[in-house]
């Protein structure tokens, strides 16, 4: 790609490429190392999984120059002192806990470079500013297609939710129309639980589970990745079909190989596996229940990026729900609708309104900086990387954005309410004084 190319160009020793899966990232590092002829190189990763995938690639291309280890072995007293020409730190994001930020200090590097979709603060800190972005229209995403399918709720389940969706569109009207910042958090509180309540009754829809099996006996003849939301919804499916699964109360690893290695042809798994996680002949992927932030969705489809061109994703959404706001987001792929989802649902629609005014306010004034407002004045935070974003979205004048209860941030601009992305790292409030940061050694 010619990204990879301009990035063997413009680095200077550190820094971060921000890329999502698929867009050749770890091709990249290696055209990096060949280029400048490192003599000896490290790479950390946050996985044994990733570990393994490195090493593969790096052998593939005939690099035996490198070290490539984990975070866990990296930030150990016993690989103080390691010493390296350049450092590649992947997924660079999760190496920024008190512990694994350890690595820092034990490896000497003279270059460093950080891989990630998403770096935040910390991790530019660590590694560098970010040297190149690639998009995700970028990814090697293949030409698969993908099925939304209609499931209904239940008469007790559609009765339970729209006793909540009342309750919370009188407690958003009430929100809305309150002055009283404390009042409001009160409400807000009120909102966070019906809603969390809402959404339970759509994740753990009873219809959900015997059109899944369907699928999942349907495409059991290539290699199946089942997604849930619920654990219990997970192994009740497990138990059904009788293939393995993978989530944080049963982490599978021999599942995950077997999966991987093409000894069995369907996985469970409840929520995302491991990031970075590369099987590149999956043939279907099954959403079987989702979260309904734009962010989440992108990211659903993100592990779908290296699926070769006869695939298909199968994404289940309860009609006459929430669920249905993912169709909004269909017009992104190649794809096809499977059952009745409510007119309105596929009418131009902003699924962000609801989101929006849960949020907490905040502010950005001409200089980049976050603040709130307080009855004592402003009230100031850290810097952030979402600063940026913000900065180019307002066409760097002040603006004003919320962030809800998912860490999504929302912009309302002209009347239209429009999400940015996800909050990689909490808002720190800071005394109003000036932060020096120092990126490269």
């Amino acid at each position: 790609y010619e990204w990879q190319r301009k990035f063997t160009r413009i680095y200077k020793g550190c820094g971060v490429v921000k890329a999502f899966a698929g867009t050749g990232k770890t091709y990249a590092a290696i055209l990096l190392i060949k280029d400048r002829k490192y003599e000896k190189v490290i790479v950390g990763v946050p996985t044994r999984k990733l570990k393994n995938q490195w090493i593969e690639e790096l052998t593939k291309h005939g690099l035996t120059n490198a070290l490539v280890e984990t975070f866990h072995i990296l930030s150990k007293p016993r690989s103080k002192g390691i010493k390296c020409d350049l450092l590649v730190v992947d997924e660079c994001h999760r190496s920024v806990s008190p512990i694994f930020q350890r690595i820092y200090d034990n490896v000497s590097y003279d270059h460093i470079l950080g891989l990630s979709a998403t770096p935040n603060k910390k991790s530019l800190d660590f590694c560098g500013n970010i040297i190149i972005e690639v998009p995700i229209e970028e990814a090697q995403i293949a030409d698969f297609v993908v099925y939304f399918h209609a499931v209904s709720l239940d008469s007790f389940e559609q009765d339970r939710y729209d006793e909540l969706s009342e309750s919370i569109s009188r407690l958003l009207g009430r929100m809305r129309a309150c002055k009283d910042e404390s009042e409001k958090w009160h409400f807000r509180e009120r909102l966070d639980s019906m809603i969390f309540k809402r959404r339970s009754v759509v994740y753990n829809a009873e219809a959900r589970i015997p059109y899944a099996v369907k699928l999942i006996k349907d495409c059991s003849d290539k290699p199946t990745l089942v997604i849930c939301k619920r654990i219990d919804q997970a192994n009740i499916l497990s138990k059904i079909t009788g293939y393995p699964v993978y989530h944080s109360e049963k982490t599978d690893e021999k599942a995950l190989d077997d999966f991987q290695k093409d000894r069995i042809p369907v996985l469970l798994s409840v929520g995302m596996l491991s990031e970075g996680y590369d099987k590149r002949n999956i043939g279907c992927l099954i959403i079987v229940s989702t979260a309904i932030t734009e962010a989440y969705h992108i990211q659903s489809i993100g592990r779908a990026v290296r699926l070769p061109d006869d695939a298909e994703i199968h994404i289940l959404l309860a009609r006459k729900t929430t669920d249905e706001k993912l169709l909004q987001f269909r017009n992104m792929y190649k794809h096809e609708i499977v059952g009745n989802f409510s007119k309105r649902a596929l009418k131009p629609k902003n699924p962000w309104i609801e989101h929006y005014y849960l949020g907490d306010e905040y502010f950005i004034d001409l200089e980049g900086r976050i603040y709130q407002k307080a009855d004592e004045g402003k009230v100031f935070f850290k810097e952030n990387s979402i600063s940026n974003s913000l900065q180019r979205i307002f066409n760097y004048k002040t603006g004003k954005f919320r962030v809800t209860r998912e860490n999504l941030v929302l912009v309302k601009i002209g009347g239209k309410i429009t999400s940015i992305g996800l909050l990689m790292e909490p808002l720190e409030k800071i005394k109003p004084t000036k932060i020096k940061s120092s990126y490269c050694n």
